[in-house]
């Protein structure tokens, strides 16, 4: 693992920590375009009232101070200082109230006293604050001034996308969320993670092209089908939703809605070549945008890998989910799994035998160890005869390798001999699916 990718990940992570992200507004393009220094983001508008299908664009929402003030003058709820302090999609107010009006509009957890909630109200018109409960408590009978200068007012929704062209036209889809405001997990570590993975992507030859987007959560998704659902339903041969890749829980892996797509084989593969502790969940547990991507009338084959899954972990949708809470360490384990999940991708193939009969003569070709105790060979001929043995142009390597306990790397460069010793050849696109591997 790079140390070095994880320090730059974190770092990255600082500084967009404090910036106020919602579904639509400026925190949402300062974000992008401090992301865009790492890979070369194009960012597009959606305006608002546009209709993406049963959804529309709602209004922008700018935020230019926030504040709950006592009798004294004194700030007990500042948006100033926290931008979870204030509901997300808060409309404008000027007024004094007493404390039992106030407590209406405030929002803690009780279990959780030194907390701070992350509420929004994107749809309904309202307004309102969220505080620790210890500092909820602390609040005494009074006149209180709540003062909340916000827009709501026709604007756009902002997404961004980068298409690194491959060597063909098949698509592999990465999808994360732009939208959350000073929260490290349950935000920041899916984009920081995705624009890493961009990065690693253009600095090498791609045999697939990869279309890559950052869309606030669930409208910017759908907004975002809408613009390009035909091209990626004809393209897209596999797809993740990158979130909640920080947290310091074992792995989880979120199947597509089918279950058994490429996505979902790569991904349990390369998870168990690695040995490190991960479970898997099925679509049953879906909570993030892979809901968009694998609806039933657009079917994309997308899974999501994650560390500290959304909605299990206490610090979860809180303050408490911040820098300390997601380390170097982590995010750069996240990162590898995900670049040898793609990397398994890249190296997966189908391939038919040229012989007719039955398997070939290794040993005059040099591929049988002619002495004993020639173990490596002995471990190569065993690859060798595997391979041949599925080579029937409806199994791919990813399922042999897991059918025998091999890595895709290790598989792929035994084809690749066969390959040139003229016994295999590549057979036409495979569609992922390889039920009868399944175990």
């Amino acid at each position: 693992m790079d140390s070095n990718i994880g320090t730059a990940m974190h770092a990255l992570m600082e500084e967009l920590f404090p910036i106020c992200r919602s579904l639509t507004g400026s925190g949402v393009r300062e974000s992008l375009e401090i992301l865009k220094r790492i890979a070369p983001l194009e960012i597009h508008e959606v305006p608002s009232g546009t209709r993406c299908f049963d959804w529309t664009v709602p209004d922008e929402w700018s935020v230019r101070e926030a504040y709950v003030a006592d009798s004294s003058g004194r700030k007990v709820i500042d948006f100033a200082e926290n931008n979870l302090h204030l509901v997300g999609y808060s409309e404008p107010i000027e007024a004094e109230m007493d404390l039992e009006d106030l407590q209406v509009h405030l929002h803690s957890i009780p279990d959780q006293p030194g907390a701070i909630p992350y509420r929004t109200s994107y749809y309904d018109r309202t307004w309102g604050f969220c505080l620790c409960q210890k500092d909820r408590d602390a609040l005494v009978p009074g006149t209180y001034r709540v003062k909340i200068d916000s827009t709501l007012a026709p604007g756009v929704l902002n997404y961004a996308e980068l298409i690194i062209p491959g060597e063909q036209e098949d698509e592999v889809f990465l999808a994360t969320n732009i939208c959350h405001p000073s929260m490290a997990n349950n935000e920041l570590s899916g984009p920081v993670t995705c624009a890493f993975l961009a990065r690693h992507l253009l600095e090498k030859p791609c045999r697939y092209t990869y279309r890559i987007a950052f869309v606030p959560e669930t409208i910017g998704a759908i907004a975002y089908l809408s613009r390009n659902v035909e091209r990626m339903k004809a393209r897209t041969i596999a797809g993740y939703q990158v979130v909640c890749t920080g947290g310091p829980d074992d792995f989880t892996y979120l199947e597509s809605r089918q279950g058994d797509t490429l996505a979902d084989r790569a991904a349990r593969h390369v998870l168990t070549q690695s040995g490190a502790a991960h479970r898997l969940l099925d679509y049953t547990h879906r909570a993030s945008d892979e809901r968009q991507y694998c609806s039933p009338r657009i079917g994309l084959p997308v899974g999501s890998l994650m560390r500290s899954k959304y909605h299990e972990y206490p610090q979860y949708h809180t303050s408490l989910d911040d820098l300390d809470f997601v380390t170097a360490e982590q995010l750069a384990s996240s990162y590898a799994l995900y670049c040898s999940i793609l990397d398994g991708i890249e190296a997966n193939r189908t391939y038919h035998t040229t012989l007719d009969g039955c398997e070939p003569n290794l040993g005059r070709r040099g591929f049988y160890p002619t002495l004993g105790g020639q173990s490596h060979k002995a471990a190569d001929t065993r690859l060798y005869r595997g391979i041949m043995a599925y080579a029937d142009g409806d199994h791919d390597l990813i399922g042999i390798a897991t059918r025998h306990g091999w890595s895709i790397t290790d598989a792929a460069r035994a084809a690749q001999t066969l390959v040139e010793a003229g016994l295999i050849k590549e057979a036409a696109r495979s569609t992922g699916k390889e039920e009868t591997l399944r175990k």
